[in-house]
């Protein structure tokens, strides 16, 4: 696996635990961010990457913080 792929799992592991954390299930997160639960599903196994701005929802929403290694 590459570096970038490595990246995007890791930090779709994240997403999904932030996501549990607020228990919150992939529709509801993906309403809230306004994307589709598919796309949100994809984000989270690493098969796509967010944009920057989703990201900063994200954390908005969950009052998370990501790990950037």
């Amino acid at each position: 696996m590459s570096n970038k792929n490595e990246s995007l799992v890791k930090l779709g592991e994240q997403i999904k635990k932030l996501r549990k954390e607020k228990t919150f299930s992939q529709i509801k997160l993906a309403l809230l961010l306004g994307i589709s639960k598919e796309h949100l599903s994809k984000i989270e196994r690493g098969a796509t990457a967010p944009s920057i701005n989703l990201l900063l929802e994200i954390l908005k929403i969950t009052g998370g913080h990501f790990i950037i290694q």
